[in-house]
């Protein structure tokens, strides 16, 4: 069996009827949006029947409006189509029950407006399989799919003159996507797994890991982060090997995902350079801050390097949708920190880096890592450049004490570490 989907975004509905008509095509084409489900069997590119769980949509609404017959009547003749092994139209019409003129009217009717309900989605996912059930397949009706469209059409701008998208379907569908894990997430890069596999190999040598980074670009940015003063080095590095010794092999990883995110989605490369920028940033305060409190600082680094990595798949994501810039802004702010989760989770990042993605807006929320969620949560506030002393100050936590940390400090060098990021980032 053979099929293909996709989203209604991206390939219009009035498309798919064109494409199934022309190529003269028979299977089923299922339509989804919410908890609405529509089939349209189409044999040899025609409609010969439709089937809906919408109100007022399924075929026998329609018989029973168009006729006076009784349910009993059409769940008797379904039936016994069925265990005939007959078409259920053919079945209508061999036991005359509905003249062939009257059925194919209402078949019609029917067609257009299951069809011009289903335009006013704007969104929705679609699969066309090439299998037929046995009690449409061969109906003796069968309906001009261009016809029926061009109706559909018709009735849909009558119904909706002003004709303007729903951008907030749009946001619900994407969160409904987002919720059952219906969108694809990018590989992970080679140069990633090239690491990764000589990472987790005991025997292989720092050379040999050094060996595998032949990006210069990335190399340039490696030295320019272990160069950086708010790295912590007194010192300047000039040798790769040295510079990878220095900030371990778990931030190289991260630095490294880092550098292949900002190369995933071209179209949209400046915006997600400044949300790359803000996770440097937003990693040398928690680096600075775990470190005055004496806890692990290179993990708080890589944590606060990786917390915004779902902004990156969202902004590609969102390039497919027609938004108001504020809804689009709304939709990744909600849903970056789960689609970070999932991303992290397919590219096998540890449970602790998982669970900062995932709650470093929320940190009361995490399970572990706490203090961890909690220390990128105060590091992401102050790497806003907009963020107040008065606002930071006034957060609260269970496992951290502000009193330990120089926020005041920190915040003085926010705009210096933001100018610094800004170059790293930059380098191209």
């Amino acid at each position: 069996m053979r099929k293909f989907n996709g989203n209604l975004s991206l390939m219009p509905l009035a498309d798919l009827i064109q494409l199934l008509d022309h190529s003269k095509r028979s299977g089923t084409l299922i339509l989804n949006y919410h908890n609405q489900q529509k089939k349209f069997y189409f044999q040899d590119g025609k409609i010969i029947f439709i089937w809906s769980n919408c109100e007022r949509e399924h075929f026998g609404y329609f018989l029973k409006d168009q006729a006076n017959i009784s349910q009993d009547v059409l769940d008797k003749a379904f039936t016994d189509s069925e265990s005939l092994g007959l078409p259920f139209i053919g079945y209508l019409l061999s036991e005359k029950v509905f003249l062939r003129e009257q059925l194919e009217d209402i078949l019609r009717k029917a067609a257009e407006v299951v069809l011009a309900n289903a335009f006013k989605w704007d969104t929705g996912i679609f699969e066309f399989i090439d299998d037929l059930p046995r009690f449409v397949m061969n109906s003796p009706i069968r309906l001009d799919s261009i016809h029926v469209l061009l109706e559909s059409e018709r009735h849909f701008d009558e119904d909706s003159p002003d004709n303007q998208v729903n951008s907030g379907k749009v946001l619900d569908e994407i969160r409904d996507q987002i919720k059952e894990g219906h969108f694809e997430l990018p590989p992970i890069p080679d140069v990633m797994m090239q690491l990764a596999e000589k990472i987790n190999d005991p025997a292989i040598s720092i050379d040999e890991i050094v060996e595998c980074i032949t990006d210069q670009i990335l190399v340039s940015k490696i030295l320019r982060i272990c160069n950086s003063p708010y790295y912590g080095h007194r010192g300047a590095f000039f040798s790769l090997k040295a510079a990878v010794v220095f900030i371990g092999l778990k931030s190289l990883m991260s630095i490294v995902t880092v550098h292949a995110m900002s190369n995933f989605s071209p179209r949209n490369a400046k915006e997600i350079k400044n949300v790359l920028q803000h996770c440097l940033v937003c990693g040398m305060i928690a680096r600075q801050i775990t470190k005055a409190m004496g806890g692990n600082y290179e993990l708080a680094f890589i944590c606060g390097l990786l917390h915004d990595i779902g902004k990156t798949i969202l902004i590609d994501m969102l390039s497919d949708y027609m938004l108001l810039p504020e809804e689009r802004e709304r939709l990744i702010e909600e849903n970056h920190s789960e689609v970070g989760y999932l991303l992290a989770e397919k590219w096998n990042f540890g449970s602790d880096i998982m669970d900062v993605i995932r709650y470093h807006h929320s940190p009361d929320k995490a399970k572990e890592n706490v203090n961890l969620a909690e220390v990128i949560n105060l590091s992401n506030a102050m790497a806003d450049l907009n963020s107040q002393p008065e606002e930071i100050t006034d957060m609260t936590f269970t496992s951290l004490e502000l009193s330990q940390i120089s926020i005041n400090d920190l915040l003085e060098q926010v705009d210096r570490l933001d100018e610094e990021a800004g170059a790293i980032v930059g380098i191209a």
